[in-house]
C-alpha cells in the first residue's frame, strides 16, 4: 500500500511539472522580431604582408634578407615599431617555406602587423608597392568600442520588437500586455558594409565616426534580432 501511495504521489508530480512547462494555449499573445544595426568604421585593423625573393634584371635572384631590409625601412618611415610584426606562417606555411629553403625556389615570408588610427593607411600601402612585397590583405579589423555598440544594437532591437508589437495591436484595437518570453536570435554574422545588402533592420543605430577611425578600410556592419513574445490584455 505504501509502496502504491508513493507512486500515486509522484505520478500526480510529473502531471503538475509537465503542466507547468506548457502554458495555457488559451492565452492570447503575440510574437515580434526585433532588428538593429549599426555600421562601423574600424579603428584597429591587422594587416597580412607576404614577402618574396624575386630575380634582377642582371643580378640574379634578390634573396628574402635584403627584401625585409626595405620592408622595414618603410616600415620605420610610416613610424611603425618593429616590434609590432608577428610572423604568420601556418603550419602549411612552415612546411612549404623550409621546403622551399631546400630548393632554388622563390621564398617568401609572412608578416602580420596591427595598426591603429595613428598610420596613414593609404600612404603605407603605396610604400609597400614594391617589388618584393607578393601582396597585402586586411586579416582583421576592430574598434575599442565593439562591445558597448553590440549591446547598444541589441537593446535597440529590443526596442523595435516592443514598438512593433504597440501598432500591430493598435491596428486591431488591442493593448499590449507583458512580456512572456524574449529569445536572442542567433548571431547574424558581423560583415564588412558592401558585402550584403540583402537585409533590412527595423532600427539603424547612428555611429559618428570620430578622429581615431581608419578611413579608407571597409566598414564593419553589427545586426542583432530578438524575438519577444507578448500578452494581449
Amino acid at each position: 500500500m505504501r509502496h502504491l501511495t508513493i507512486g500515486f504521489i509522484m505520478i500526480i508530480a510529473v502531471q503538475l511539472s509537465y503542466a507547468q512547462s506548457f502554458p495555457s494555449i488559451d492565452k492570447k499573445y503575440i510574437s515580434v522580431t526585433g532588428s538593429s544595426e549599426v555600421i562601423v568604421v574600424p579603428d584597429q585593423i591587422e594587416l597580412e604582408i607576404i614577402l618574396q625573393e624575386y630575380n634582377w634584371v642582371s643580378n640574379g635572384k634578390r634573396d628574402l634578407s635584403s627584401i625585409e631590409l626595405d620592408f622595414f625601412d618603410i616600415l620605420e618611415k610610416n613610424n611603425i615599431d618593429n616590434k609590432m610584426l608577428v610572423l604568420s606562417n601556418s603550419d602549411y606555411s612552415w612546411y612549404y617555406y623550409w621546403w622551399s629553403c631546400r630548393n632554388d625556389t622563390y621564398k617568401q615570408k609572412s608578416f602580420k602587423i596591427k595598426l591603429s588610427s595613428s598610420t596613414d593607411f593609404l600612404s603605407l600601402v603605396n610604400d609597400l608597392n614594391i617589388k618584393g612585397v607578393k601582396s597585402i590583405r586586411i586579416s582583421d579589423s576592430s574598434h575599442k568600442d565593439l562591445q558597448k555598440l553590440r549591446k547598444e544594437v541589441k537593446i535597440s532591437a529590443m526596442h523595435a520588437a516592443k514598438e512593433k508589437a504597440l501598432y500591430l495591436l493598435e491596428s486591431i484595437d488591442e493593448k499590449l500586455g507583458q512580456v512572456i518570453s524574449v529569445e536572442e536570435v542567433p548571431e547574424v554574422s558581423n560583415y564588412h558594409w558592401g558585402r550584403n545588402l540583402n537585409m533590412v533592420s527595423n532600427v539603424s543605430v547612428s555611429h559618428d565616426p570620430q578622429s581615431d577611425d581608419i578611413e579608407h578600410v571597409a566598414s564593419i556592419m553589427l545586426r542583432y534580432e530578438i524575438k519577444v513574445k507578448f500578452e494581449i490584455e
